[in-house]
């Protein structure tokens, strides 16, 4: 009952601290103010977390781990390698158009724009491999259905490496591009197309 009452307290901490890092970015944000937002004394907020950095941090996860959660149901519910790598694509660019908004405020209203970035830069590296991991079981799963070549299987690390970069290039100008923004969608369904294919020959 205690565990679940500090992650009840926990996650109104990160939900509290959201809204506050996206109205006033990291920078301006204090532990005071996270405190004010849940009805909470300063110290209390010290006992789950020993910085607003860690407070911040905790916020990327979360969104983070959202995106991937969203990720995994959709892949589990297709049964083809080809529709579980194009849905594995179009749920993050939806999901992450749908956090876009998030980003940007939290960056252009930051006065210390390096450090929210540096953070943000830490929260994606620890979820590159499970990202990294992902993709290579779709892959693998069109390999042993025999929807993709046997051949890919010694290339299986270099394509999965390939793959999750150029995603997340394109990811990238979806974000912080709105020229390309509305064309995202089609880029991202070109590649995988073009990436399906050549798996297949």
């Amino acid at each position: 009952m205690e565990i679940a009452k500090e992650g009840l307290m926990k996650a109104n901490i990160i939900e509290a601290a959201k809204g506050l890092f996206q109205q006033y970015g990291l920078a301006k944000t204090t532990m005071e103010d996270i405190a004010k937002a849940i009805g909470k004394g300063k110290s209390s907020l010290y006992y789950y977390f020993a910085t607003k950095e860690d407070i911040f941090e905790a916020v990327l996860f979360k969104e983070k781990a959202d995106v991937f959660r969203q990720i995994e149901i959709a892949v589990s519910m297709e049964e083809t390698a080809e529709e579980k790598l194009k849905v594995f694509a179009a749920t993050i660019h939806n999901e992450l158009n749908n956090k876009k908004g998030l980003i940007l405020n939290i960056i252009n209203s930051d006065s210390d724009i390096m450090s929210s970035m540096c953070l943000m830069s830490s929260v994606k590296k620890k979820y590159d491999t499970v990202e990294l991991d992902l993709i290579k079981s779709i892959l693998s799963y069109g390999i042993e259905t025999g929807e993709f070549s046997a051949a890919c299987e010694s290339q299986l690390d270099t394509i999965a490496l390939i793959s999750i970069s150029t995603l997340r290039g394109l990811q990238i100008n979806c974000v912080f591009n709105e020229n390309l923004n509305n064309n995202t969608k089609v880029y991202i369904d070109l590649y995988i197309d073009m990436l399906v294919k050549s798996l297949k020959q």
